[in-house]
């Protein structure tokens, strides 16, 4: 099975305790979800602490990387997507993303195969 599409979804609105860190307002574009998407329709779901136009360029910059390749093998497509961006620099706003890229991942495996992310991981 391939990942056919990854979106990005930009959450902003105020905290379970209605508390930002200070500086920071409910409205601020802070946080995104990432949704990979598989050939059958399956998603998997990611959590990526970045701005969500970040996410989006990010997504967009790996996509020769993550399209097409198996939804099953969640390590193996993280690990490309870090080599692939080694000369682009580890860290900061890519990292962010191929993490929240890969928690989806790991989770779309979970739905796949019936079973919860934590037996997957041992």
């Amino acid at each position: 099975m391939k990942i056919r599409e990854i979106q990005v979804h930009r959450l902003i609105g105020g905290t379970v305790d209605g508390g930002w860190p200070e500086g920071h307002q409910p409205e601020d574009d802070l946080h995104a979800l990432v949704e990979v998407i598989a050939e059958d329709g399956r998603t998997g779901v990611g959590s990526v602490f970045t701005n969500s136009a970040l996410v989006l360029a990010g997504v967009e910059t790996l996509r020769q990387h993550w399209q097409d390749e198996s939804a099953v093998e969640p390590e193996r497509v993280s690990e490309k997507l870090r080599q692939s961006c080694f000369w682009q620099g580890r860290g900061g706003t890519l990292e962010h993303v191929i993490s929240g890229i890969d928690i989806a991942l790991w989770d779309l495996f979970g739905k796949i195969t019936d079973q919860p992310v934590h037996n997957l991981l041992g």
